[in-house]
């Protein structure tokens, strides 16, 4: 999936199409906060530890990055998670809340698949809740692995997936099933079948992350 097309409607249990959000291709986003601070990509590069090529290849729409690169652009940024979709935040405070309706968080695609992000407008949370369609594997493919320093939840709502993480061999996990792992770990996803699985995803990373994710770009 790419930042630029709006993905397919989700379907509910009831048979509703949910009507996701596409966030703003992060390229421009960041090609714009680049700008806006006159930093070159190698300054970039400097701060988050992407490499320069990888930078250019975001920027200019030619490849998504991993869930661990946006954690470190973030962090090198000094910017919020939740600003690299464009969208407008609310920093978190006593008695904050934010509902995200079904189906009305904000996504972006990458090959692990197509995640939503949930209760994005909300700036300085700890924790990164998402829900991940995960797709299943062609023969001889491997799944796509990342690798970022937190502490992350998930949770299979829908199908089943297989869970890679070294140095543990590959589960499978069913509906109603839930793993709590070091995402500091490579670790990696796939659908048991040819359809996408889904599973909620909840990490709550940890300061200093500088490790790199098995593919910078996905």
């Amino acid at each position: 999936m790419t930042l630029q097309k709006n993905p397919e409607p989700a379907l509910a249990t009831d048979g509703r199409t949910l009507d996701r959000q596409v966030s703003a291709p992060i390229g421009q986003v960041l090609q714009r906060i680049r700008r806006d601070n006159n930093w070159t990509l190698a300054e970039v590069s400097r701060r988050t530890g992407v490499s320069i090529s990888s930078l250019s290849k975001i920027e200019n729409n030619q490849s998504t990055p991993a869930y661990s690169v946006l954690v470190r652009l973030a962090e090198g940024l000094d910017i919020d998670f939740a600003e690299l979709f464009g969208g407008s935040t609310q920093s978190f405070a006593a008695a904050a809340r934010v509902i995200t309706r079904a189906g009305q968080g904000t996504t972006y695609t990458n090959k692990m698949g197509v995640y939503e992000a949930l209760a994005a407008g909300l700036a300085e949370k700890s924790m990164q809740p998402m829900v991940i369609d995960i797709p299943g594997l062609a023969a001889n493919q491997k799944a796509v692995r990342s690798a970022h320093k937190a502490e992350e939840f998930v949770y299979v709502i829908g199908g089943a997936v297989t869970f890679f993480m070294e140095p543990y061999a590959p589960v499978v996990l069913q509906v109603g099933d839930s793993v709590y792992f070091d995402s500091a770990s490579e670790h990696g996803f796939s659908s048991t079948t040819d359809q996408p699985a889904r599973i909620l995803s909840v990490c709550l990373e940890r300061p200093g992350t500088t490790n790199s994710s098995i593919e910078d770009i996905a």
